[in-house]
């Protein structure tokens, strides 16, 4: 289906950029290319609801405007909403709805923090970051969808993490995610700080932030192009 051609050629395009703008000494544009590699991926998903699930009504009161990919799949809940699998049941063919289904759960698997955790702490300190699991959450990419959505722009960080290698990790945003009254921080971007004589050896070792970008936006991509092929299977 060409809507999805588009989100997936998007999610590519987003991921090259992400990359591109890596090496570059420039927070602002980092900022921007992450932005937008995120609103592809939660756009996509609202995309998914309102163009190939379009005829589906989560209930009778849901705004005709307002359609959003958490009506079919509940991030909070970790499962697909009782009323999206009476409506794949009804049209569907036996072959078609049950990968739909299956398809439908590793993009909300994706988005939750259940397959990609990214951990955040309550207090923006420049202690030891992630000591002590009472004061860390982890959260998932729709929530920092929401974060990003609702104009929460990240702030310039320049933490280091060191842990048993021989290079530390860097912070160089920290985005801050409202969970009820709290507020939580979260590392995103960076790279690798190497002592000397390490150098080469932070050299040969990808970025790691990248490196989950290129992850998460392929995990996409390969279950878009999964339901591509399903919905192109006649009944």
């Amino acid at each position: 289906m060409e809507v999805l051609d588009y989100c997936i050629e998007d999610i590519k395009y987003r991921i090259e950029t992400c990359q591109a703008v890596d090496k570059e000494n420039n927070f602002n544009k980092k900022v921007s290319e992450f932005r937008a590699f995120i609103f592809s991926i939660g756009s996509s998903m609202d995309i998914i609801r309102n163009n190939i699930f379009e005829d589906y009504k989560k209930n009778d009161s849901q705004p005709a405007k307002s359609k959003y990919f958490s009506d079919i799949y509940s991030i909070k809940e970790g499962k697909i909403h009782d009323e999206f699998d009476k409506y794949s049941n009804d049209k569907y063919a036996d072959q078609q709805k049950q990968r739909i289904r299956t398809t439908v759960e590793n993009l909300g698997k994706i988005l939750s923090n259940g397959k990609y955790p990214f951990p955040a702490k309550k207090n923006h300190s420049l202690g030891p970051m992630f000591k002590g699991e009472e004061e860390v959450k982890e959260f998932g990419l729709w929530d920092i969808y929401n974060s990003l959505k609702h104009s929460c722009y990240p702030l310039e960080s320049h933490f280091v993490l060191f842990t048993k290698d021989i290079i530390g990790e860097k912070h160089e945003m920290l985005l801050y995610i409202f969970d009820g009254d709290d507020k939580y921080y979260l590392p995103i971007w960076g790279g690798w700080v190497a002592p000397e004589g390490a150098e080469e050896y932070a050299k040969g070792k990808e970025n790691p932030f990248i490196k989950l970008i290129k992850t998460i936006g392929n995990d996409i991509i390969d279950n878009l192009k999964t339901l591509n092929e399903i919905l192109t299977i006649k009944k």
